[in-house]
């Protein structure tokens, strides 16, 4: 049964078809066989979705567009460039320090990578960086949308894990910080070595530094409105999703950058990104009903009780588990597939729900940007130059991925980046 829904499944995978519908075929095909009514796959489909925490993704998203095109995620640009533009490779560290910035409200990547590419890939063409380095730098610095509170990713992995959103928001703050200060280590060395960025901006003077701070204080809120008002207890995480839409909508009239074209552009935008998200978790949860019915599970848990006998092997374990299923496939399926199953296994090894929930984010922020399948890699190339390819990122995306493994390494062997922050809080 595994090796047939294996085969099935990787077939349709490299024919192209999308996820969704490999999973709802292949999740129909085995309730044939098995004499299961088809009426049960519409009810899990229904029953994937049925969760009022799933309200807090199409919201995050919205908020995260409204930023975009409202003005709200130029003033956080100019606010990176304040601090580390006159360093070398001032604005290719102000893009990744600005995803950062854009990652508080956003909570996704594509949506990040998009919406600071917009506004940084043309200056950083003025500046001569190379489109490969462009590409292979916005596109992972997106991730840090999906590391930095409030996620989506985190979102789903609460949902499906038994995990406090609260919890994962807090703790992918230092995981956070930790790759984007070596994200921006890594391209100042870059742009030393081959000479980006070489024009470097006038030094600003205390009354410009004033102003830019002004500029930017309110988009600066956004965060602590939405991180506060979780950890006071006055909204949950669904709740505090409106708390952002509602505020980058207020901050988007009051800079009058927000017109009513741009504002339903934005609506159908968000709206079909929900949905592809959505549709993915629904069929999802029925593929996951099959294989729970099917006993794969168990057999996956005694599997891993066979082969790592402490929780240091089991975390290495799935990790390589997570890349190479990561480069073929997206991360929402992911989730949903496998955080159920081994969210258990890493219980009966005593390992601490919110160190093993970070540990599989950063593999999942590692799926984003692996070929051939990493969504926030084909968003940067994408966004630098329609005709680019992502083989055209290479060697850039190999060094990139090699700073990803080194934080995944570090939250794996030292639990405390990951569980210090929740532990203060709680």
């Amino acid at each position: 049964m595994i090796l047939l829904i294996l085969a099935v499944f990787f077939g349709l995978l490299f024919l192209g078809m999308p996820i969704a519908f490999i999973l709802g075929i292949v999740s129909a095909g085995m309730m044939i066989l098995g004499n299961v009514s088809l009426e049960v796959l519409v009810q899990r489909m229904f029953a994937g979705v049925n969760n009022f925490s799933y309200l807090a993704i199409p919201l995050f998203i919205l908020a995260g567009n409204i930023m975009g095109e409202g003005g709200l995620t130029r003033r956080l640009m100019e606010f990176a460039r304040a601090f580390v533009g006159r360093l070398t490779g001032g604005l290719g560290m102000t893009t990744v320090v600005t995803s950062a910035l854009f990652g508080t409200v956003s909570g996704s990547t594509v949506a990040t990578t998009y919406a600071v590419g917009s506004v940084l890939v043309p200056r950083l063409k003025e500046e001569k960086y190379s489109n490969s380095f462009i590409a292979s730098i916005i596109g992972p610095a997106g991730v840090l949308g999906l590391i930095i509170p409030p996620s989506i990713t985190m979102v789903i992995l609460g949902i499906t894990a038994n995990i406090s959103i609260g919890d994962l928001f807090i703790a992918g703050v230092v995981p956070g910080v930790v790759l984007t200060l070596l994200l921006c280590i890594y391209v100042a060395y870059m742009s030393k070595k081959k000479g980006y960025g070489a024009d470097k901006p006038a030094p600003m003077t205390g009354k410009e530094f004033l102003r830019v701070g002004v500029k930017a204080f309110f988009p600066l809120l956004t965060p602590i409105f939405i991180l506060g008002s979780i950890f006071s207890g006055f909204a949950t995480a669904t709740e505090a999703a409106v708390i952002a839409v509602v505020y980058s909508f207020i901050l988007s009239i009051f800079y009058r950058e927000l017109t009513f074209r741009k504002f339903k552009d934005i609506m159908v935008s968000s709206a079909v990104t929900s949905a592809t998200i959505l549709i993915i978790i629904s069929v999802a949860n029925a593929f996951t009903y099959v294989l729970t019915a099917n006993k794969i599970p168990a057999m996956i848990s005694d599997f891993f009780l066979q082969f790592a006998s402490t929780p240091l092997q089991f975390l290495l374990i799935v990790s390589v588990i997570l890349l190479i299923l990561g480069m073929l496939t997206e991360v929402t399926s992911l989730i949903i597939l496998l955080s159920p199953i081994f969210m258990p296994i890493a219980m009966e090894y005593g390992i601490d729900p919110i160190h093993f929930g970070m540990v599989l984010v950063m593999n999942f922020a590692l799926a984003n940007v692996t070929p051939p399948v990493g969504l926030s890699l084909i968003a940067g190339a994408s966004v630098t130059d329609r005709n680019m390819g992502i083989e055209d990122t290479l060697p850039y995306i190999l060094h990139v991925i090699g700073i990803l493994v080194v934080v995944i390494l570090l939250i794996i062997f030292i639990p405390g980046i990951s569980t210090f922050l929740p532990s203060l809080f709680n």
